[in-house]
């Protein structure tokens, strides 16, 4: 960010590369991209340290069911099938995972 800031050259390219990493969930490539890449695999690692979990589309902040990234591409997905903007189909979304939810049990933990 700080770098950002002072507009270092090639630290938009960078962040960007980074943020589009995470929203695609190339683990890799995230690590990579950290600044201390190791570190960055070692913390990752002390959570979800199994190579499945390189390859997985969520982490251990938010797990497989309250991803953001995950819920924002279900949003757009949906717009793009009903046709709709992306503000309309966030109301949209929103209504039908509110009913989703009361549907599942309204149960914010779920087991997996």
């Amino acid at each position: 960010a700080a770098d950002l800031a002072k507009g270092h050259p090639g630290a938009q390219i960078r962040d960007n590369a980074l943020s589009k990493a995470r929203y695609e969930f190339r683990w890799d490539d995230q690590f990579n991209l950290g600044l201390d890449p190791d570190k960055a695999k070692s913390f990752h690692d002390e959570t979800l340290p199994k190579e499945s979990a390189k390859v997985a589309h969520f982490c251990s902040m938010c797990g497989p069911h309250f991803c953001s990234m995950k819920i924002t591409q279900d949003v757009r997905d949906f717009a793009a099938k009903q046709g709709l903007n992306e503000e309309d189909a966030l109301q949209k979304g929103m209504e039908v995972k509110a009913v989703e939810f009361v549907k599942s049990g309204a149960e914010i933990y779920q087991k997996v």
